[in-house]
């Protein structure tokens, strides 16, 4: 939106609950937030002004409002609490905003938005749950209804123990696929667990809005509802317990409201008719099976004949919370056609997709009644140049779907409850040669939108970039961030936050995380205070460093988003796991144990034979826990906990130095496998040995020298941000970059589209887990990451590595305030950078070493003592678009932190 030459201020791109006009919130206080739009240099906001009401017209008129802020001085443009009259349930509500600028005029009233509440009472829901009265495949719903008169407003709300998809008149509602979320649930019967568990968390179950305001029409219409077993029966892997819950079932709601005032309701109950579907088997870890001859045409459209259809049967309501879902659902997000075929030995064919996606292929045949059409699905080839399935889950969990043919001429199919992770397809069954539409990839996965780009003067460098952004974007599932989209899917803790900025750095990720956060706060133990190492809760091992996820993906939120409402709401679970944390220590500090029975990995996929102590890990986690509950609860006000955490962490570094650091050999534990490097990010390495240590590992960890990479996915982070701090850029990069085993640039000579598992390629070849590099890219490649004392990036650092062996690099991230971009490039000694900075944001630009320098605004030149200052090599700039030019000293410039 253009502001035609005027200089006012103007709010845009409004969220409620982040979330751009949102059909169901959960919450009667919601949160509102806000970009601006403002020409020139230094804007930002100095106060707003937020009004909602129920009518459009009386926001209009300023009349009848359900909340007007007034005037409220702050810079604030999110995170901002409604805090008017009661809101009702299944109810619209219209908003806007006004913001006044850095000279306190009032500027242009935003566009007007809306959310809707959803139903946040128990009480509201008067629908049963329905299932089909013999649990077989995928079973269909149907009901006929009449439209009276002309709908204001149609909302129908579905949840599914399972996934399920809702048909108005023969039509598909929305472009949601995998969906409603997965969530514990319910009580269940867990058996042949891999280590004791006692499952004393909360439940939840998530639904669906869907406006069909332009569907129901007066007249006669069909809501249909298809449901399949989802995560709920899921019983094709049991390796890490038997977890399923039981027959799938679903749950609607339509609320009509008419012209007149009137309202109706449609629920789901025992007069819906069912039947099985032509979906006979879906299970997630295998495939589905779909047999066209049952096909039922005109299913859910009006005249249909549903006599020979039983009635269904209402099934027991779950004891999970029903929760408004507002987390990105999957969708299908592009299609990949196979870049090469040929036959295999056994007359089958074979697809190269040339990309390892998740998802499922499109299949287009012509083929006879009866007959079958297999389709499996691997990462990688075996020697041979047939499906090599090891790194998927191995021969005895194929990935694989069957169409079985109904011999009417051309005929597509694609699954409805499955994904699949794989690059290679092979297909039996086929009747002649395939042609270019047989085989069509379609890559599935949440449909976060992307934040941020970055790009280098360095293409092996953007490869693993655009390695991480494959692996993490299909690793988004189902409202989880899962290790693998194959083998085992689960939510484990420990590998989702240790990329969680890399996330947030990619992709818009506030309501995708805020859900997995409730995920991982059901499955706490509510009375121990245990966090277990997947949610939701489906087993694996892990340890502290996964369940202390809690704590470090609340603080992650909080620090990109502003989020506060999450660290209120969670901070008595957080305590719990703090607390639970000091149990498994003897001394209050070194953490030797966990739960009972449970594995406890330390630092996970280290090169090699991990010898690295758990203890070294676990309680460096400890110390973490507390030193992050110290900055939390003083954001809270609870001044007092602050203070108490804070010693709590300085205490366990004492006994962290105590337990683990060795003065005479300069070194913490076994001084390898990134010992030393959890020290260094504790900021308890002792200062009169600091130089010494640091200088060993300079030496140890440089190639010439003969060293590598020898961290896992905690470690390595640690790693490169400690060369980083150090100023020994160029060595982290040789680290990452070398071609030879371990390390990233061996993952790309060995032909990988996505991150691996481990640093050898043995087991997944789809895991995000090694990831944080991405964000150490933005950060220390491009420059680019928000000051240490910043909330909502409302003041970023940019202090491009222009001594590096780079020679340009350029950075992007659309945050809650707006966009900041980075572009830098050196030629000689002589360097340029480009500044984006949003309105109500501000740079810290951070150049050691330069002289002749030149800062421009939009072409016009700055005055340094006027438009800027110098600092200690340190510019301040506010909102604007800048180009600086200059030239660097000849001198060694020490790493500036």
């Amino acid at each position: 939106m253009l502001l035609e030459g005027v200089d006012r201020i103007l709010p845009c791109e409004l969220q409620c609950e982040s979330v751009t006009k949102p059909l169901a919130i959960q919450t009667d206080r919601p949160r509102f937030s806000w970009r601006l739009l403002a020409e020139g240099r230094g804007r930002r906001q100095t106060a707003y002004r937020v009004m909602v009401a129920d009518q459009p017209e009386r926001l209009e008129a300023g009349e009848g409002l359900c909340w007007d802020s007034g005037k409220t001085y702050s810079d604030h443009t999110f995170d901002i609490v409604y805090g008017g009259s009661r809101l009702d349930s299944a109810s619209r509500y219209y908003w806007r905003v006004v913001a006044w600028d850095e000279e306190d005029r009032e500027g242009l009233p935003s566009e007007i938005s809306a959310y809707d509440t959803g139903l946040l009472e128990r009480t509201d829901w008067s629908a049963s749950w329905i299932g089909a009265p013999e649990a077989s495949g995928s079973p269909l719903f149907r009901r006929e209804i009449d439209i009276e008169q002309p709908c204001v407003r149609a909302i129908a709300y579905i949840a599914c123990l399972g996934y399920g998809e809702l048909y108005v008149d023969g039509a598909k509602a929305g472009e949601r696929v995998l969906d409603p979320h997965w969530s514990d649930y319910d009580d269940r019967t867990i058996e042949g667990l891999l280590y004791p568990y006692q499952d004393a968390g909360l439940k939840s179950v998530y639904y669906v809005a869907h406006d069909l305001t332009a569907e129901l029409t007066p007249g006669r219409h069909v809501l249909g509802l298809m449901v399949g077993n989802g995560w709920y029966r899921q019983t094709a892997r049991t390796v890490e317990g038997q977890m399923a819950y039981g027959i799938p079932r679903v749950l609607l709601q339509v609320h009509l409201h008419y012209a007149d005032g009137s309202a109706v309701r449609i629920l789901t109950d025992e007069t819906w008719r069912c039947a099985p579907g032509p979906i006979v088997s879906d299970q997630l870890f295998v495939g589905e099976v779909y047999d066209a001859r049952l096909e039922q045409p005109g299913w859910c459209e009006p005249g249909f004949d549903d006599s020979p259809w039983a009635c269904a049967q209402e099934l027991p309501a779950p004891s999970g919370r029903l929760r408004a879902q507002l987390s990105p659902a999957d969708q299908a997000r592009g299609t990949l056609r196979p870049i090469r075929r040929w036959t295999d030995r056994e007359g089958g064919y074979l697809f190269d997709l040339g990309q390892n996606i998740s998802g499922w292929v499109r299949l287009c045949v012509v083929a006879p009644r009866g007959a079958r059409i297999v389709m499996r699905f691997a990462e990688e080839l075996g020697d041979d140049g047939a499906l090599d399935y090891d790194s998927a889950g191995g021969v005895g969990q194929i990935q694989r779907d069957v169409y079985i043919a109904k011999g009417e001429g051309v005929e597509r199919y694609e699954p409805r409850f499955v994904w699949h992770g794989f690059r290679y397809v092979e297909v039996t069954g086929l009747v002649g040669e395939p042609t270019d539409d047989t085989v069509l990839g379609v890559v599935v996965h949440a449909a976060v939108e992307q934040a941020g780009e970055f790009e280098c003067s360095d293409e092996r460098l953007n490869r693993i970039q655009e390695l991480y952004r494959w692996s993490q974007l299909t690793n988004l599932h189902s409202g989880v961030p899962s290790d693998c989209p194959h083998r085992e899917r689960l939510g484990y803790t420990g590998d989702g936050h240790v990329t969680a900025q890399a996330a947030i750095y990619n992709f818009g990720m506030a309501a995708f995380y805020r859900k997995w956060i409730q995920d991982i706060a059901d499955a706490q133990h509510q009375a121990t205070g245990f966090v277990p190492h997947t949610a939701p809760f489906n087993g694996g091992g892990g340890g502290p460093g996964w369940g202390s996820a809690y704590v470090i993906l609340c603080w992650q939120l909080y620090r990109a988003y502003g989020d506060r409402s999450v660290l209120e709401a969670h901070y008595e679970g957080m305590a719990r796991w703090a607390a639970y944390l000091r149990g498994c220590t003897d001394d209050g500090c070194i953490v030797v144990r966990e739960e009972p029975g449970s594995w406890c990995l330390g630092d996970w996929c280290i090169p090699g034979e991990l010898e690295l102590p758990e203890q070294v890990v676990n309680t460096y986690f400890h110390a973490e826990v507390n030193r992050l509950l110290g900055q939390i609860a003083h954001v809270l006000g609870k001044t007092e906990d602050g203070l108490a955490y804070e010693r709590r962490f300085a205490d366990i570094c004492r006994g962290y130095n105590e337990a683990f650091l060795d003065c005479k050999r300069l070194q913490y534990s076994i001084g390898r496998q990134g010992a030393d490097f959890f020290a260094y990010a504790l900021g308890c390495v002792p200062e009169d040995i600091e130089p010494a240590i640091r200088q060993r590992l300079l030496t140890q960890y440089s190639l010439s020298q003969g060293g590598a990479i020898d961290t896992g996915i905690f470690g390595t982070p640690l790693l490169l941000e400690a060369l980083a701090d150090w100023g020994a850029i160029d060595q982290a990069l040789e680290l990452a970059l070398s071609d030879e085993y371990p390390g990233y640039g061996y993952m790309l000579r060995q032909g990988a589209t996505t991150l691996w598992e481990r640093w050898d390629g043995l087991e997944s070849h789809n895991h995000p887990m090694f990831g944080s590099i991405s964000a150490w890219m933005f950060e220390r490649l491009a420059g680019l990451r928000m000051c240490e004392d910043a909330v909502a990036f409302g003041r970023v650092r940019v202090q491009p590595p222009l001594r590096s062996r780079l020679a340009s690099a350029r950075a992007t991230l659309s945050t809650i305030r707006g966009r900041y971009a980075v572009w830098w490039e050196r030629v000689g000694e002589r360097f340029v950078i480009e500044l984006a900075v949003p309105p109500n944001g501000a740079v810290e630009l951070v150049l050691p070493g330069v002289y002749e320098l030149k800062v421009a605004e939009r072409g016009e030149p700055l005055a340094e003592g006027v438009d800027y200052r110098i600092r200690s090599g340190r510019i301040a700039l506010g909102s604007g678009d800048y180009r600086i030019e200059g030239r660097l000293t000849g001198e060694e410039v020490t790493a500036v932190r």
